[in-house]
């Protein structure tokens, strides 16, 4: 009796849908339509913020993929620390992340060509010359960029909550930053992005 209930009431549905366009309403892709053209722009603040949790999440992705290829790969137990440090962090600041990418209808970003290929060179590489790579490239270069985005943010970010996140994280990364600097003593700090 249930089943027939909810077909009467789905055929129902049906038959109001052509009688409501007959009437005059717009069709359901005139709503979707109708939307787009009254969305306004962002506020600068807010695209400021967008733009860093991208940054941070790509940047995050590409720190965990080459750090689980360091782990795997690496014979220096000073890069293999260093790699099981950043997977830790990754590990807790990653819902995180992904909750503050989803209040804002966000998705992770796909890797950039530059991450891809620096990942592509960590995986034809061994020894001195990978270890040397990867904390030059995914560490040093890497987590200074973010440093630099989390100290810029902090202080023009209108969201409370993306504000006491940063200010969470930014310790966390000093110290990883430090460690790297600590794990290949002359490796160097090539070049800065930031957002």
């Amino acid at each position: 009796m249930r089943r027939t209930t909810m077909m009467r009431m789905m055929l129902g549905v049906g038959a109001l849908l052509p009688a409501a366009i007959a009437w005059g309403a717009p069709p359901p892709s005139a709503y979707a339509a109708s939307a787009a053209a009254q969305a306004r722009p962002l506020a600068p603040a807010q695209r400021l913020e967008r733009r860093f949790l991208q940054i941070t999440a790509a940047n995050l992705r590409f720190q965990s993929e080459a750090s689980r290829l360091a782990a795997a790969r690496s014979n220096n137990p000073a890069v293999k620390e260093l790699a099981n440090t950043v997977l830790a962090r990754q590990q807790t600041v990653q819902p995180e992340l992904l909750r503050l990418l989803h209040l804002r209808g966000m998705a992770m970003p796909i890797p950039s060509n530059e991450h891809n290929k620096v990942l592509k060179q960590l995986g034809k590489l061994n020894g001195a010359k990978f270890d040397r790579l990867y904390v030059d490239e995914v560490v040093l270069r890497s987590a200074q960029a973010d440093i630099t985005n989390y100290e810029k943010l902090a202080t023009q970010a209108e969201d409370p909550v993306l504000k006491a996140w940063i200010e969470r994280q930014l310790p966390t990364l000093r110290q990883e930053f430090a460690k790297a600097g600590r794990a290949l003593p002359n490796a160097s700090l090539h070049g800065q992005r930031a957002v």
